[in-house]
């Protein structure tokens, strides 16, 4: 059974805002755009998770992360809501 899954990625790369496609970290979210809601979130890597994404499964979920102002600052710079379907899950608990 497939799901939905929501983040914001780069629209050529698909990447995220703290790590590139293959785990290395970019801090994009602490400079480039530190104007986020989140930027201060730190995102420690965790070898066992390069290669999943990091998602939310609602939208709802995903304001949480960024605001609507945030995710339209974004759009200006090629970063957009980007849905995904997944068949493969993997789900962890984050305690920062």
């Amino acid at each position: 059974m497939s799901k939905l899954y929501y983040r914001i990625a780069h629209e050529e790369t698909q990447q995220g805002l703290w790590y590139d496609s293959k785990g290395n970290f970019t801090g994009l979210i602490h400079n480039e755009f530190n104007f986020c809601m989140n930027t201060n979130l730190p995102m420690p890597f965790d070898p066992d998770l390069v290669g999943w994404l990091s998602a939310t499964d609602s939208l709802e979920d995903l304001f949480n992360w960024f605001s609507k102002e945030d995710i339209e600052r974004l759009e200006n710079h090629g970063w957009f809501i980007t849905v995904y379907e997944a068949e493969k899950l993997s789900s962890i608990k984050i305690t920062w």
